[in-house]
């Protein structure tokens, strides 16, 4: 049987990082992830403090995570209570092949 995967891609703001980083430990059905700081760039950044308004950007972190079709739906329910009141972006991605070399 051939299991589909994904790509879960979100973008947090620094003071979220903590707490989804021990959420992300936490969900057995995950061997991991990637985690990496960003700089978001948009038209709307009227909602930057100062310095962000001057720089240009404002830092953000990218988690990507390889999650099962199957192990999805768990994944946005233990989310959700974190996400959804910061309006977090995320994007999925279907994974046509995956492996190791």
């Amino acid at each position: 049987m051939n299991i589909s995967e994904q790509l879960f891609i979100l973008i947090s703001p620094k003071e979220l990082k903590d707490e989804l980083v021990d959420l992300f430990m936490s969900m057995k059905q995950l061997s991991g992830f990637n985690l990496k700081k960003i700089n978001g760039y948009s038209q709307e950044h009227s909602n930057f403090n100062i310095t962000e308004q001057v720089e240009g950007y404002r830092e953000f972190y990218q988690f990507e995570v390889l999650i099962k079709d199957d192990d999805k739906e768990a994944m946005f329910n233990q989310l959700t209570p974190i996400c959804q009141a910061a309006k977090l972006r995320y994007w999925l991605l279907p994974i046509s092949k995956s492996g190791h070399f």
